[in-house]
Order: structure tokens, then sequence, then C-alpha cells
């Protein structure tokens, strides 16, 4: 770990040894995809719920709901949810031990139970990883590598003149001081919790042995099945309940360390531009911030290019690349446009106002007006930054409150370093180096667009698949899926292009740190002379870094957006699957011309009842509820016609929803109220409200035979038996009414 020039207190870092890969690059590229789908939310009408099912459908499910681990990313769309479903992790070796003990033999199982073996075995192999904690492992070896990074980072900027934003020096020393301070208790807490969860697993080998012994038997293997599953249950509330209760103790480091790699990334990029430009700085000037921004002229050619900021002047220099050829559209040589175009002093502003624009707001611009003759008013189009920041930091620089931000000589330094330099740590370099290797080739994006392939090409299938099985609303998919295919071919090759461009940019500075290795390797001999060439190499390898995760943005980025639609088509299938297994396994059949629009695990809140689990159905006709806790039951069935209204209830647990539909005095009750599994409310309350106006009636791929509407319309109206007035609705497919006087039926 490195030291700090002040005092502080005393303890030794936890054990590093290399460099680990940022896995917050993960979180960022989410971000910005959750952008995209607010956006989407915003602009599309269909509803559609925004998780992915959690888990199949399971023939017999436990008394409550198994709420999913966290709340997911919302989506709208006139269909169903955009998140995967987990996907499965590596199994610890402690978990691997244990799952071989623990296993359910789901080929000795009666057909009956096949089913729901395999779902209790799921269920038996997730908690098996839950208790291993090996999640909380991970997540702490990789807080010491961007502890250390965040480090390298500030020393970096700083030895490259960057002299602001002093406070990042102390935020990263208490965040280190912090994780020092708790990493020995969090890491006994870890092997004591696991250990302790192992324990607890073992317990079930009893129970799941017994099961084994008569799962060829229904009548005695279910009630022991039920109480495997229970058990499990249990067990996993357990596990995430510690490992949430571990995290708490370092939630706020993780925090602090998140922020300053963003900032750092950030002032890593603007010294990069600022290297790069045509002017230099004066005497005493020093850089405060840069961004991509555009002169906004109201023109086609806006020049583009970057926006600086010191400590004295506000600076436009345009750097752009212009076609000097074309070839039908397509540029085929280009030049580098670099010039200063705007170069006042920051006293000369007389105006600085940030404005939002756009749709949604997400457009950030500068507006400034000068009062140099000929400049007047100007506005700059941000890109990335936030335009309220940059009014922030003009005020700050024009009041001089800026000065206060510099950094201090008790900032953190590599150089500070008491050990010596060492052979082992000459090791731990070069292994720093081989790790760097696939970042700086950008591998991850390469894997991204390979996955991203397959399933642009699995989805006509998919469609095909779930079409055949009676999928018959959204005639639109098959457009959606068209377009999406038609899309790729453009998508692909731009980012390919881009992937390939930052590739060789990035190899050009991986060679120059390779070189330095070796120099610095040929002098093992004489390792005190060596300590300069070696913090050279671990400060060139933090800005290489930063660097290969820049670069892999602008990769996604150029994939992102069509990413999101894809993979929220995809869930949608999932989800349109999920439905279709669960009416595959129910006790009642749709009607003729009926089609189910989305199902989902729910309880039916009753009053004066205790819940009871089950699975929440809506086709384009009817609301049903089907209790699958023991013997399945269809306990709720009304037509739309008698659903008045739909509404969603405060909910304190973010897993789950709470939707309440209210009734017509015609149902067999005022107000329904379902607790659903998933955090799919208000897209259920939309899919609903869509469904009651006819809208899914009329979305079918094959309308509806006129004669049977036309058979619906000649339904008797009146009781044959008695001459009561019939006044259930009644539904396509239906053949017979029962008379609600006197009980006669009536088919038609």
């Amino acid at each position: 770990m490195p030291k700090f020039r002040k005092k502080r207190p005393g303890g030794g870092p936890p054990p590093n040894l290399g460099r680990r890969p940022d896995l917050h690059r993960t979180a960022r590229r989410q971000a910005r995809r959750e952008a995209f789908r607010q956006q989407a939310q915003s602009l599309r009408s269909r509803p559609r719920p925004a998780v992915r099912p959690a888990s199949p459908p399971r023939p017999v499910m436990p008394a409550r709901p198994a709420a999913p681990a966290g709340k997911r990313r919302l989506r709208s769309q006139g269909r169903v949810p955009a998140h995967r479903p987990a996907s499965t992790r590596p199994v610890s070796r402690p978990a691997v031990m244990a799952a071989g003990a623990l296993a359910l033999n789901a080929a000795l199982a009666h057909p009956e139970l096949q089913s729901a073996v395999q779902v209790a075995q799921h269920s038996l192999e997730r908690v098996q990883q839950a208790a291993a904690l090996e999640d909380l492992r991970e997540e702490t070896a990789d807080l010491d590598a961007r502890l250390n990074r965040v480090v390298d980072l500030l020393e970096s900027a700083r030895e490259k003149g960057y002299v602001f934003q002093g406070d990042m020096d102390e935020q990263a020393y208490q965040a280190i001081s912090a994780w020092q301070s708790v990493h020995t208790q969090v890491q006994n807490a870890i092997t004591m919790q696991a250990s302790s969860l192992q324990n607890r697993l073992q317990t079930l080998a009893g129970p799941v042995g017994q099961l084994n012994a008569v799962l060829s038997n229904p009548a005695l293997a279910r009630p022991r099945l039920q109480q495997v599953e229970n058990q499990i249950n249990t067990l996993e509330r357990e596990a995430l309940s510690a490992s949430s209760t571990i995290r708490e103790q370092y939630a706020d480091i993780l925090s602090t360390v998140s922020a300053l790699e963003g900032r750092l990334r950030q002032i890593h990029w603007a010294l990069e531009q600022l290297e790069q430009a045509r002017f230099s700085l004066q005497t005493n000037e020093d850089l405060v911030m840069a961004v991509r921004a555009r002169w906004d002229k109201e023109g086609k050619d806006d020049p583009e290019g970057v926006l600086y900021l010191t400590n004295r002047r506000l600076i436009f220099e345009r750097k752009e690349k212009l076609a000097r050829k074309k070839v039908l559209f397509i540029t085929v040589d280009s030049e580098l446009v670099q010039e200063v175009l705007i170069d006042q002093p920051v006293d000369s502003l007389k105006e600085v106002k940030a404005v939002h624009k756009g749709l949604f707001g997400h457009q950030d611009f500068l507006h400034t007006a000068f009062t140099a003759a000929g400049l007047g008013s100007v506005a700059f189009h941000l890109d990335g930054q936030d335009s309220q920041d940059w009014d922030v930091l003009i005020r700050k620089v024009q009041r001089g409150d800026i000065e206060a931000e510099r950094a201090t000589a008790t900032g953190v330094s590599l150089k500070d370093l008491t050990k010596p330099l060492t052979q082992a740590d000459l090791l731990a370099l070069q292994n720093e180096v081989n790790a760097l290797q696939d970042d700086m080739m950008l591998k991850p994006a390469r894997a991204e667009l390979e996955r991203l392939e397959g399933e642009v090409t699995n989805l006509a299938r998919r469609l095909e698949g779930l079409r055949s099985r009676g999928y018959v609303v959204e005639k639109s998919l098959e457009d959606d899926v068209q377009v999406l295919s038609a899309q790729w071919e453009r998508i692909r090759q731009n980012a390919g292009q881009v992937l390939e461009q930052q590739t060789a940019l990035l190899a050009a500075t991986m060679q120059g740190i390779q070189s330095s290795l070796g120099q610095l390797l040929g002098m093992a001999g004489n390792l005190s002379a060596a300590r300069p060439l070696y913090m050279q190499i671990k400060s060139a390898l933090a800005s290489a870094q930063a660097q290969a995760e820049a670069a892999s943005d602008t990769v996604f980025a150029q994939f992102d957006a069509y990413d999101e639609e894809v993979s929220s088509l995809d869930a949608h299938f999932d989800w349109v699957a999920w439905m279709l297994d669960a009416l595959e396994t129910a006790t009642f059949q749709l009607m003729a011309t009926e089609s189910g629009v989305v199902a989902v695990e729910a309880q039916w809140l009753r009053p004066g009842l205790e819940p009871e689990n089950g699975v929440l159905f809506l086709t384009d006709q009817r609301l049903l509820w089907e209790d699958r806790v023991g013997d399945f039951e269809l306990k709720f069935n009304v037509p739309l016609t008698q659903v008045t209204g739909v509404r969603t209830e405060p909910e304190d647990d973010e897993a789950t929803d709470i939707i309440a539909c209210a009734l017509s005095g015609d149902a067999p009750v005022a107000e329904a109220r379902f607790l659903l599994a998933q955090p799919v409310g208000e897209a259920w309350v939309q899919m609903l409200n869509r469904a009651r106006a006819g809208d899914y009636t009329q979305d079918r791929t094959q309308p509806v035979d006129q004669a049977e509407l036309e058979r619906i319309r000649q339904a008797p109206t009146e009781c044959s038996n008695c001459g009561a007035p019939l006044s259930a609705p009644i539904l396509r497919g239906q053949t017979e009414i029962t008379c609600a006087y006197c009980g006669a039926v009536m088919r038609f």
C-alpha cells in the first residue's frame, strides 16, 4: 500500500500482488445503457416490464415468492422485461465439495416430479454458491487493486502538472486508512461467516438424502421436497443477510474510490489533450479542466474541438478530422484541423450560464458572453460533462476561489514508499504489465461484439419458436427483428473500425512500456539505480490503464444503444417463454382465439387469509391467478371488462411490487391486490390498461375471425329456462353460459 507524506495510524496494508482488471468499467457501461433505457422508456408507448424472469415457473411453489437479489433496471415497452436471468458464476472450491455431497438425483425422480426436482437442484446449487461468499472475496481483492490504481493515477496527474482538486489527496488517504483499519476484520468476518454457512449447508445432507430415497414415489416425495425447498430458501436468506452485513463495513470506501476514479479519468484525459494542444500555458498558469465541445453556431459546419479552462483563460481549440477526398460519399482521405479559435481571459467573461436542452434535458450547453469586440455571445455544446459543473468552475476561477483547491505537499506519493525496492517488486511489476495486455488489446470489447452478434442472429429463431407455441399478439415483433438484423452489419462494421483504430493507438503505448520493462529487468543487479525507472513504469502503467479504459468506452459507445435494444427484445422473449411454460402446466386452458400476454409469480393478498404463492396471468380477455402451493387451483378468474381500474401501491421491499385492481359489482370481490415477486408493477398497470382497451386484440398476427365475433354478438341475452337477464360478459371462444339465477346452462 502506498505511503503518504503525513503522519497517520500505523498498520500494514493488505497483501496485494499485481493489478486486477477494472471491474468498475462494467458499472460505467451499465450506467450508460441505463441512460439509453430511460430515454427509450419515455419515447415508447407500449408498456414492457423491465426485469427478466428470475427463474423458470415452478410446478410447486413456496408460500412466499422468491424475491430477486435486488431491484433490476426498468424498461417500458409493450412487451416484457429487459434483464437476463442471473448468470452462473464459477463455484468456489468449498461449494464444489459441498455440491458433491448435496445433490438431488433428478434421473431417479418420477416423471411428475422431474421439473420440480430440477428447479430444487438449481436452488441448491445457487445456495451453495451464496454460502461460499466468493463474491465478497473477489470484491475485497478488487478493492485492494482499485485503491492502488487511484494512488497511481493521482501521483501521475500531479507529476504531469495537475495542481487542483487537492481534496482528492485527503480522500485517497482517508480511504486507504479506513480500508487498512477494517481489512483484517472484513477478511475474518468472511472466513467466519463462510464457515458457519457451510456448516448450516451440511444440515441439508439428511433431508436431501431422504428425498433422494423416495423420488420415485410422488406421494412420499412431495412433502419432503417442500421441506427441502423451505430449508434452502431459509439458508439463502441467511447468506444474503451475512453478505450484506459484511459489505456495510466498507461500502463508504467503495463509494469514495468510485468517485475518485471518475474524477481522475477526466483529469488524465484533459492532461493528454493539453499535451497535444497548439497553445502553451503561461507562467503561473495551470489547467483546471478540459472537455470535448462544439461551438454551436446554428449551422452544419460548427467547429468541434476541446474547451480548456485554466486559472487564467478560457480557450477553445478546434480539433477535428475533415475529409479531403470522398468517393461515393465515403471519406478516403482526411486531415486533422487543429487551431485556437477562442483565447480569452476569464475576467473578460461577463456572463456564464449552464443550459440543458434536448427532449430529456440530457444535452449540456454552456452559454457565455465575452466583452471582446467581435466575439459577443458564444454557446458551447459539451460532450460528456455537466454544464452546471463548468458554470461552477468558471465562477470559482473568476472569484479566485480555485486557488484554494491547489494540492499541498501532503499529497499521495509513491516515491515516499519506505521499503527498499526488491526482486519481488520487479516480479510484481512484470505481472502488472502482463495483466494489462488484455485490456490494451481491448479483448473485453471484442468478446462483447461476438456475444452481440450471436444474440442478434438468434432473435428470428427465438421469435419463430414463440409463435409456434401460440404467442399471437404483438404483430410488430417480426418487423422489430428485421430492423435490428438489418442494422447489425453497419453497427458491426463501425464498431470494428473503431476497435482496430483504438487497438493500434494502445499498441504503441504498450510497446514503450514493455521496452522500459526490459531495460528495468536488465538492472536487476543494482536495485538502487533501478528505482527511478521502476517508478516511471509504475506511473506509465497507471496512465496506460486510464487510456485503455477510455478506449474501451469509445468502442462500447459505438454499439451500446443498439445492444440495449437487442437485449430488451431478447429479454422480452424470455418473459414470453416464461408465460408459455406457465400456461402449459396450468390447470386451465385458454379459450379459442384467446392469447396470453404476460405472467408473473405473485401472491394474492386477501384480507384475513394467509398469503399463498402462485402465478398471475394476463390474457387479451382475462386476469387470472392460480394457486400453485401444493395442488394447483385457479382461484381468481375475471374478464377484463370487470376490471374498472388498476394502480400500484407503496412497497417497502424494492425487489417486489404490489398492484391493486378495482373490480365491478359483477366480480367475485370488490378489489384484488397482488404482491408481484419482481419489480414490474408499473409495467403491469400499463399492460392491464392496454388489454382493457382492447389493444392486444387489435395487435394480433392472426386477426380474430369475424364469424367468431358475430357468434358472440348473437349470444343469448336472457335465460331460456327462467327468463332472467344474462349480464355476465361473454368472451371469445366461450360456448356456454350459466344463468346466475337458476343455474341453467345454455350452449350457443
